[in-house]
């Protein structure tokens, strides 16, 4: 079975709760879809304002932070860590990137790491995001190979 990982970013929309796990704080659409969708082969990083890069499993609570330039340049080097470190011996088919231009910031540093990889980027404005987020997971869930030419 092919094996995905998605990086999205976090959602202003969060639920107030304390100590849950990432992908049940988020309640943005993105994050609604992708709770009611999500295959079994596909793992989640969260670039979140507040935690930087953290694994959709990992343990948060509510906070209200918005991400700026200023605060995506400060995360450059953790996020390049972490990326580096998460994805030491894994392997993918395919990283999806679904992230805002501020949110982009943040993984400038990472263009090496990120370079072994097929990236397929979910760009453009929210709604045309979530429907592209959308047809990837309808997608990876039909056992869909991703062609990619280098």
């Amino acid at each position: 079975m092919n094996k995905y990982l998605l990086i999205i970013s976090c959602s202003k929309l969060k639920k107030k709760l304390n100590n849950v796990k990432a992908i049940h704080l988020y309640n943005g659409p993105m994050y609604k879809m992708i709770r009611k969708m999500k295959p079994k082969n596909l793992d989640i990083l969260i670039l979140s304002a507040k935690y930087g890069l953290i694994h959709y499993n990992d343990k948060i609570s509510y906070y209200d932070q918005l991400m700026t330039k200023d605060r995506a340049n400060e995360l450059k080097d953790d996020v390049r860590n972490k990326l580096e470190k998460y994805l030491e011996n894994k392997t993918y088919d395919c990283i999806f990137i679904n992230l805002g231009k501020t949110y982009m910031i943040a993984l400038e540093n990472c263009g090496d790491i990120l370079d072994k990889y097929n990236i397929y980027y979910i760009d453009g404005p929210i709604g045309k995001r979530l429907q592209k987020l959308k047809r990837v997971l309808q997608l990876i869930l039909a056992n869909h190979r991703f062609e990619f030419s280098n």
